[in-house]
């Protein structure tokens, strides 16, 4: 079953330019909690941060796989243009995780990149290399909608420290930048609905197993799993309304839909506002 989106041609490309912008994250050593003061959305952004070096490495390899099937100059940019973007991801966020170590989670962060790595060595040893690209797609889609939450969410963005702030932000205008570079290349190699749906789902169960537990592993070690008011108020903050996660669940239901294209969400509109926020050398790459 194979249906490509009527709106894949549909929206204007996007320039995908790579920018390395060589956070220091100067504060980050003195604050513990970053996001709203709150360990339940802290912990569960630092988890996610440990998942994206190895796991945007494996991105990077599905769709390096097949961009020989690419005749069109333009897409040929825009999945270099990827490919380079998860590198800078890569290597921004390995910077992040090793200030998150540094502060006493040394063998929390070694578990969970254990954990990720031998998830990510069972993929590539058990995957084709066109489950493995439609498993990229869904993954992508996953980090897109949660990129749009926090583009569309000024409140959200204001609760983050300053010393991480724009890692986020960065990282979320490049992921919507690039959110249909590797659907559309597995639209090209393969196409099949099923296949798409079966590696999105299996996706999705292995990133909220690993979450939550990795998350509730950094509450334990910090002991909030014994302050039962500090959990409730994160959980809301993750899962109530207008949550972090509860906010994305209906963009998450998009890609089951057949005709599913990344750019049936137009939100270019959001990108150049925070880009200007953003320090050099993001706003000239972008210009």
């Amino acid at each position: 079953m194979k249906l490509l989106s009527r709106s894949r041609r549909a929206v204007q490309r996007l320039p995908i330019r790579p920018r390395r912008m060589n956070f220091r994250f100067k504060g980050l050593e003195n604050t513990r909690y970053w996001f709203d003061n709150d360990p339940v959305l802290t912990h569960f952004m630092n988890v996610l941060s440990v998942t994206f070096p190895d796991g945007e490495r494996f991105f990077v390899d599905a769709v390096r796989a097949f961009r020989d099937r690419v005749d069109d100059p333009q897409r040929q940019k825009d999945i270099s243009g990827f490919i380079g973007q998860e590198a800078m991801h890569s290597l921004e966020h390995q910077a992040f995780n090793d200030l998150v170590s540094g502060k006493g989670y040394e063998a929390l962060v070694e578990k969970a990149l254990g954990v990720t790595r031998h998830l990510l060595a069972g993929g590539r040893k058990h995957l084709s290399a066109e489950e493995q690209l439609a498993a990229t797609a869904g993954l992508e889609h996953i980090t897109a909608i949660l990129a749009d939450t926090i583009l569309r969410r000024g409140d959200m963005v204001e609760k983050m420290d300053p010393s991480v702030r724009d890692l986020w932000v960065w990282h979320s205008i490049e992921e919507t930048e690039h959110k249909a570079v590797a659907f559309d290349l597995y639209q090209d190699v393969d196409g099949g609905y099923w296949r798409r749906q079966r590696t999105f789902f299996t996706g999705t169960a292995y990133l909220i197993g690993f979450s939550a537990y990795f998350t509730w592993q950094f509450l334990k070690q910090d002991g909030v799993n014994r302050q039962p008011l500090t959990l409730a108020k994160g959980l809301w903050k993750m899962f109530g309304y207008r949550g972090v996660v509860s906010a994305a669940i209906p963009a998450w239901f998009q890609y089951l839909r057949p005709d599913f294209h990344p750019w049936q969400d137009d939100n270019t509109h959001l990108l150049d506002a925070w880009r200007a926020t953003l320090p050099e050398p993001a706003v000239s790459a972008a210009a």
